[in-house]
């Protein structure tokens, strides 16, 4: 199915555009703000995050006159999430390694700030799901569902969806002040752009980005238990 056709003007779907980009790398330094890291700076942010997608919604119903999500799902068999949950982990995987290449030149990634977040989200198993399942949820709502269409129809193009897209997604990483986390998330937002814009089903993406977020989670989780190093 084809994108909506959209009745506002180029400015509100910019204005839109710009506001789901940019909200929580401002909002945000409010919870990260010199690395301050606590759970209940951590459960606030999760919160902030979920107000963004219901800001959005709003938006869309109410000055574009539109949904929220231009495409709807497309449905597919058990077989094609299957299928589909494979390629995208074991890609995720792959851009999790490419993240790692500047090391080899010699680059050391300082990441203080992601390892001191992600020690007090491991500590507590409802926090770590609430992590993972806001992530999955409301990241692909904002990052593929709301922006990639959006963008589909501004630019009249495939491509720039997918590079402005992506570069957000690894922007709002920008927090942790690690370069290989801006590096893997932009890859994973270029992976998951192109599935959605070939696919149109939001849900298998929400589905591996919560997957995605919990088994990493789980193996910090583990190595702090069992006192592993963690680098």
């Amino acid at each position: 199915m084809n994108a909506t056709p959209l009745k506002p003007s180029n400015a509100i779907l910019i204005a839109g555009i710009v506001f789901a980009i940019f909200y929580f790398p401002v909002i945000g330094q409010l919870f990260y703000h010199e690395g301050q890291f606590t759970a209940a700076r951590i459960v606030s942010s999760r919160v902030v995050i979920w107000g963004e997608v219901l800001l959005l919604y709003f938006y869309a119903a109410s000055i574009e006159k539109n949904k929220l999500l231009l495409w709807a799902d497309k449905k597919y068999n058990a077989g094609f999430y299957f299928a589909s949950f494979g390629a995208l982990y074991l890609l995720g995987i792959g851009a999790g390694i490419v993240s790692k290449a500047p090391a080899l030149f010699g680059y050391h990634d300082d990441r203080t700030l992601l390892l001191r977040l992600i020690g007090i989200v491991a500590t507590s198993w409802p926090m770590l799901i609430l992590t993972a399942v806001t992530a999955g949820i409301t990241e692909e709502l904002i990052f593929r569902g709301y922006l990639v269409p959006r963008l589909e129809v501004l630019f009249k193009n495939k491509y720039m969806p997918v590079i402005i897209s992506s570069l957000a997604f690894g922007l709002i990483h920008y927090r942790y002040h690690s370069l290989g986390e801006v590096i893997f998330a932009t890859l994973f937002g270029v992976v998951f752009a192109i599935h959605y814009q070939w696919y149109r089903n939001i849900k298998i993406l929400i589905i591996t980005h919560a997957c995605v977020d919990f088994v990493s989670l789980c193996i910090f989780k583990l190595a702090l238990h069992y006192h592993l190093p963690i680098k």
